[in-house]
């Protein structure tokens, strides 16, 4: 999360991050990527099946970073292994939803005339893995400017961070915003 320079009209605002980098705090830890396995199958398999019956999928993002405070409260993690376990929940329906929306179309060009064969799973699995694999070279590619870049923040991960810190910073009292344009009344 970035927090502004200056109020100044012009100023570059930099970037800075909610966590600094000298303090220590537990991030890539067994737990975190466990329940973010956990959330991948599942938030995957209903984004499967919501896509397959309904034809639309939802971000996961929001119901992962739910479920992860929960889950990493009790078992007393920390804001980053959260963001670890929701990262890896968002991605599972994203994977889900490639795949959903591309198998179903190479069905129905005729590019596979059966599906049934055994051979189609080994397809269908090089074809995700390809895809995700892409997926990754791709995003890396604009990450520090999607991520990073003050003016181009991404709203879904922006919001789930924001109720990260709000979690973490709910004392009683109405916090500061951790983000400019959010709401100040708690929640």
């Amino acid at each position: 999360m970035s927090t502004p320079a200056g109020d100044v009209p012009g100023t570059i605002r930099k970037h800075r991050p909610y966590v600094p980098e000298t303090m220590e705090m537990k991030e890539l830890t067994f737990r975190a990527i466990f329940l973010g396995l956990i959330l991948t199958v599942v938030l995957g398999a209903a984004n499967a099946y919501l896509g397959l019956r309904a034809g639309i999928t939802i971000a996961a993002t929001y119901p992962a970073a739910v479920i992860s405070m929960a889950v990493l409260r009790a078992w007393k993690g920390s804001l980053l292994e959260e963001n670890i376990a929701r990262t890896a929940g968002s991605i599972g329906e994203s994977v889900a939803a490639g795949a959903i929306f591309t198998l179903p179309a190479f069905v129905l060009a005729g590019v596979w005339p059966s599906f049934w064969s055994f051979d189609s799973y080994w397809k269908s699995t090089a074809l995700i893995m390809v895809g995700s694999i892409l997926g990754v070279l791709f995003i890396s590619l604009v990450r520090r400017v999607m991520v990073e870049d003050p003016e181009l923040p991404f709203p879904e991960s922006v919001a789930a961070s924001v109720k990260h810190v709000r979690n973490r910073n709910r004392t009683g009292t109405r916090t500061q915003n951790p983000e400019p344009g959010t709401r100040n009344d708690g929640r």
